[in-house]
């Protein structure tokens, strides 16, 4: 077929492109058409056949009011794909600036917003982290057990010896290490994952592995701990399965920190902490709330910890078969007035043994192979933009071009504030089209030739998804490749 999108019907639609449908893309495009007073058609582009990006791949499975944000987008889809005044479109299965050219999506179109996200991974830059086997970003990590189809069947990860996992390393305190560290810590345990949708293939292998701790491992200090205090207790509630964390008491202890000088969910913090590093018995009544076993009655041991102060500078590998065996770090200090983190010269080097290190240093940008020659600014891992104006490499307006979400600001925040960033750089794009005359240039979009998915191919993979989890009593069972999900179109 050729893509048109009322090109030649006169019907005067101001058509607007968003690239991504993760929950910046679906976000951008529900204000657009919620809030425009000008007939607009939206479509939303979107690199795999299905649709939802960071929300289905990239969220805690046990989070599931995380991804209520699906329902809203769904909404917005079945409503606007019929709606009088606006039309919605959701391509998926098609890469902008591979299968389609951004040049060309531009030529078409009255506006086109990034709001691909984050797709790459930070890096430790140290030896040993591109070559050792059982070192793993937190992405592919997060998208492996959520059963995303470029890494759910990976050999790297199917095919590693988890059997003999005990010690484990999360470079990263945010809440996704603390996602990350709940998952390695209770994979085995029904009562959490059995009706969820995580990935049954990455679960059976999780649970092969004889988990013995997991270090969570801080550049800085408790205080400037980046995880919440929601991602917290859950690790800390774990005891009541058995599982137990704790903390240095070089890091933590009862009057280390004048509270009077922090806000209110520190403060929580603290008390959080302190509590749960109590006997059960004298706690207060609020931290009785989930009673723990006896250790009689613990089969499988397991715990957790806090580390702070400390960067990783080399991963020690068998020579022979290139496997984790350890990793080395050294000892940090925060240099005052601003904080600055510097080595501890006065501390010997600290090496830990390791058997999984997961890096969790947050997701990076990566720019469109088109942006050096179509002269858009890209910079500190996200588009150049202005208030998601995206700016040429002279720092000049891009024409027509806007950023929403991660590959805007940077992989920062949560589903919320993505929410708000997309609402803001929608009115910017409503604004602009107000003004603006409407694009002159006849430009097809071929998608003849192109395998792709529609919002209809979508319900149909979704209630497919559903009924194999019913079936096996879990709310949703994920296809794992590009291939079944393509098949379960045509079945």
């Amino acid at each position: 077929m050729i893509w048109r999108r009322h090109l030649s019907t006169g019907q005067g639609y101001k058509k607007i492109s968003i690239v991504g449908s993760g929950p910046a893309g679906f976000f951008t495009a529900y204000h657009l058409l919620n809030k425009s007073k000008i007939p607009i058609h939206v479509t939303v582009w979107e690199k795999l056949p299905t649709p939802f990006g960071l929300s289905r791949y990239g969220v805690a499975p046990d989070h599931p009011e995380v991804k209520n944000c699906e329902e809203t987008f769904t909404e917005c889809a079945r409503k606007f794909i019929s709606d009088k005044h606006h039309k919605f479109e959701f391509i998926g299965g098609v890469e902008i600036g591979n299968q389609i050219k951004l040049k060309d999506l531009l030529k078409s179109q009255d506006a086109v917003v990034l709001s691909y996200g984050c797709t790459g991974d930070k890096k430790l830059h140290i030896p040993g982290e591109t070559d050792t086997s059982g070192v793993f970003s937190s992405r592919n990590f997060v998208n492996w057990y959520n059963g995303h189809p470029d890494i759910a069947q990976d050999p790297k990860l199917l095919d590693f010896e988890w059997s003999k996992v005990k010690n484990i390393g999360i470079i990263g305190n945010g809440n996704v290490a603390m996602d990350i560290a709940r998952i390695l810590l209770s994979n085995r345990i029904d009562a959490i994952w059995k009706h969820t949708d995580i990935s049954s293939v990455a679960l059976e292998c999780l649970r092969n592995a004889p988990i013995e701790n997991v270090k969570i491992i801080g550049r800085r200090d408790f205080v400037h701990s980046k995880f919440t205090n929601k991602e917290l207790r859950e690790l800390w509630q774990l005891e009541r399965y058995g599982i137990f964390g704790k903390i240095d008491k070089e890091y933590f202890h009862d009057g280390m920190f004048d509270l009077s000088q922090f806000d209110r969910a520190f403060k929580r913090r603290v008390e959080m902490c302190s509590e749960y590093l109590k006997p059960f018995t004298q706690r207060k009544k609020n931290f009785k709330k989930f009673p723990i076993p006896s250790p009689s009655d613990v089969y499988d041991k397991r715990t957790w910890e806090l580390d702070y102060l400390l960067s990783p500078i080399k991963i020690n590998k068998c020579p022979q078969t290139s496997r984790l065996e350890s990793l080395t770090l050294s000892h940090n200090k925060l240099a005052l007035p601003e904080n600055k983190v510097i080595k501890d010269e006065e501390k010997a080097d600290v090496e830990y043994p390791m058997d999984l290190l997961i890096t969790s240093l947050g997701y990076a940008g990566i720019p469109l192979e088109e942006f050096n020659a179509l002269g858009i600014g890209f910079e500190r891992g996200h588009v150049a933009n202005k208030q998601g104006r995206v700016l040429t490499t002279t720092n000049d307006l891009y024409p027509k071009l806007y950023a929403s979400g991660w590959i805007r600001k940077g992989s920062q925040g949560v589903i919320a504030s993505t929410m708000e960033d997309a609402f803001e750089v929608g009115d910017r794009v409503i604004q602009d089209l107000f003004v603006q005359p409407s694009t002159t240039e006849s430009f097809d979009i071929n998608l003849g030739k192109i395998r792709h998915t529609t919002w209809a191919d979508w319900e149909r993979i979704n209630r497919q998804e559903l009924k194999n989890g019913k079936e096996e009593g879990k709310k949703r069972t994920k296809f794992l490749s590009i291939e079944d999900i393509m098949n379960s179109i045509k079945s």
